[in-house]
């Protein structure tokens, strides 16, 4: 799994600049604990280049957009890039050693991610 990862999370990134007209949602969600730690460490690589050092980063670009991370545990990273507007998303980790990245695109992409312990994902979202 952990060999093919970079090319999953790329083919999800380029999915959504490609399908943005028609609307589009891609989950990666890790379904066992080899999966979660795979994709953590591609979670934890992609916030080291970006400089990001704190367990949250949100970055929104455009307007009217609402976003949430709510951590409690060790070693949570939860990363939110909303572009467009009108997008919302809620984040909550809780137990330690969670890792999300939520990408939303468009207008008005909603997402509501809860976390218990050791699990990871990546949601990208694109509304038209």
């Amino acid at each position: 799994m952990f060999h093919r990862l970079p090319l999953i999370v790329l083919a999800l990134l380029l999915s959504a600049s490609a399908a943005q007209a028609a609307g589009l949602s891609l989950s990666l969600t890790a379904r066992n604990a080899d999966e979660a730690r795979a994709l953590n460490a591609a979670i934890t690589l992609y916030a080291l280049h970006r400089d990001i050092r704190a367990g949250a980063d949100l970055r929104q670009i455009g307007r009217n957009h609402s976003a949430r991370v709510q951590q409690s545990g060790r070693g949570n990273l939860g990363l939110i890039r909303q572009r467009g507007q009108g997008h919302s998303a809620d984040l909550t980790q809780t137990g330690g050693r969670n890792g999300q990245v939520i990408l939303q695109f468009g207008t008005g992409a909603h997402a509501d991610i809860r976390q218990h312990g050791g699990q990871a994902g990546i949601l990208v979202q694109v509304s038209p």
